[in-house]
């Protein structure tokens, strides 16, 4: 028997069936805007003077999500559609098809800073060292609760302790120079502040499945399809006035830190942040006032929170 034919035509059927996957996966990107009082807080001068003070470190970790939509009236700000609710004292979840964050909350080898810190917000660790000890007034502290003295024993702490070599490892302060001016400093931090006052983020949405509607719409020429996407909405974490703490942080888990006489979780966010925003959200934070709806997976939305929560 001549199985040459046989197997060519096997091989012919086989490349004649051939099949798309529907499904649309791509990195979506965008930028998201926060107003300057985001980033203000009055502090005491060395007279006693309450002064304005604008710094980016005062930016908490911002949350994105892609929902179905945004509605008024579920809270006193702008929130997400949510879904059936099943349990007393409970809402219904917002069911989000995706989301980022810009800044994490990351462990940054100390206890003293568990849910007091997020990425991208200090150009280097004596810029972290200094913001706490000079201008908080709260100076970090090691697990002997001794100061920490610059940002340099900091540094070498986190590469001890986690057994890293450069900065891009740990992944806590600016590491790469992002704007290609040759030097990396605030400039190459994740808000940037623009001549306008405002704060300015890049995103990206890692590999998101794209999902429409198709509505049919009547109008006067005939029927036409209508088609668009989920809707982009998020929110800025506050850091709390006395403890500079963030509310979407979970203390009690995270990294576990055993070395030496260290023993302790260093904190990550909450898992169902996205899911339950208005848990999460309190006086002083920043809301998206509209969402932003997709028309195709590739538009590029500038997202403003400009929505204080005050309530």
């Amino acid at each position: 028997m001549n199985r040459i034919p046989l197997l060519a035509l096997s091989l012919a059927a086989l490349g004649g069936c051939r099949w798309t996957e529907p499904m649309i996966i791509e990195n979506m990107t965008g930028t998201v805007v926060l107003p300057e009082e985001a980033g203000t807080r009055a502090f005491l001068d060395d007279a006693g003077q309450a002064v304005d003070k604008t710094d980016v470190r005062l930016i908490g970790p911002v949350y994105l999500g892609l929902y179905a939509s945004v509605q008024d009236g579920l809270e006193a700000y702008p929130y997400p559609e949510v879904g059936p609710q099943f349990e007393d004292g409970v809402p219904g979840d917002t069911y989000p098809y995706g989301g980022t964050t810009v800044g994490d909350l990351r462990y940054a080898c100390v206890e003293f800073l568990r849910c007091k810190f997020v990425s991208g917000r200090y150009k280097d660790f004596d810029a972290l060292v200094d913001w706490f000890s000079d201008t908080l007034q709260d100076p970090i502290l090691d697990q002997f609760g001794n100061e920490i003295p610059n940002g340099e024993f900091l540094r070498q702490t986190c590469f001890d302790l986690l057994e890293f070599t450069n900065d891009a490892e740990l992944r806590l302060t600016a590491y790469e120079d992002r704007n290609g001016d040759g030097v990396i400093d605030e400039g190459d931090l994740d808000f940037v502040q623009r001549e306008d006052g405002k704060f300015e983020a890049e995103f990206t949405i890692w590999q998101q499945e794209w999902f429409d509607n198709r509505d049919v719409v009547e109008d006067a020429g005939g029927a036409e399809e209508e088609v668009h996407g989920f809707t982009l909405w998020g929110f800025m974490d506050t850091p709390a006035d006395l403890t500079y703490e963030f509310s979407t942080c979970d203390p009690e888990n995270g990294y576990l830190e055993t070395t030496y006489n260290n023993y302790f979780f260093g904190g990550r966010p909450y898992l169902d942040i996205l899911n339950q925003p208005g848990f999460y959200i309190g006086q002083g934070d920043w809301v998206a006032s509209e969402g932003f709806v997709y028309e195709n997976w590739y538009d590029r939305p500038e997202l403003n929170l400009d929505f204080q929560v005050t309530e």
